[in-house]
């Protein structure tokens, strides 16, 4: 398979994401996945497979967001307009858009447990660990969960030990699935509680995207 993403192609994709609506999943022909979108652009394959011409660090981030964020952000005219640039990114600036992953990671999503963390009593911990970002300060953040969850039956501390535990593998092997499943960990503890929608507008799960597709630290212009 070609490392280049050709307009031909790009306008193929434009044009299905334009009449068909991306699921949570592979899906289908008529209803693909954004990595499947982009393969059945090349080449016909409902794959979720990274092509050669995309980051690899991206697709994988790809993989796991558009899974956990809401239907109509994945759906959105800004995520299907990011969706052709991303395509053809290629592999040449991996470490500058995983730096912006982990950034998020460490700075943005997890940082949104620190109510409760101060509520269930490891605060103090989980204010080190996004303060450090180290992958000893996360694993004493989970430990702190742990230990708070055993004396409480409450799937929130279970939530923020396992999203601790793997920001804590995350930072030791540098690993952008990881990276992501740690925040996804919380998103789906967080698009179950009431204030959802404040949080999926406050990590802004596509401008990380945007920033990892055009390596700013905004949007493009």
């Amino acid at each position: 398979m070609s490392d280049t993403f050709t307009a031909e192609q790009r306008a193929k994709l434009e044009d299905y994401l334009a009449n068909h609506i991306l699921p949570s999943g592979l899906g289908s022909e008529e209803s693909a996945c954004s990595i499947a979108a982009i393969n059945l652009a090349i080449n016909g394959e409902l794959k979720d497979n990274i092509p050669p011409c995309m980051s690899s660090v991206l697709g994988r981030a790809t993989i796991r967001l558009q899974d956990a964020m809401p239907d109509e952000m994945r759906n959105s005219d800004r995520y299907k307009t990011l969706l052709p640039n991303m395509a053809g990114t290629g592999r040449d600036n991996e470490p500058e858009r995983l730096g912006f992953l982990m950034d998020w990671m460490w700075s943005t999503v997890l940082p949104q447990l620190q109510p409760l963390a101060d509520e269930k009593g490891f605060g103090a911990e989980w204010s080190d660990m996004c303060r450090l970002k180290t992958d000893e300060a996360a694993n004493a953040a989970a430990a702190a969960a742990a230990d708070a969850k055993a004396s409480a039956s409450d799937y929130a501390y279970a939530d923020a030990a396992n999203a601790a535990n793997a920001a804590a593998n995350a930072a030791d092997a540098a690993d952008a699935y990881v990276a992501v499943y740690a925040s996804a960990v919380y998103a789906v503890y967080a698009s179950t509680s009431a204030n959802a929608d404040t949080f999926w507008n406050t990590v802004d799960p596509i401008g990380v995207l945007e920033r990892m597709t055009y390596l700013k630290t905004g949007k493009q212009p």
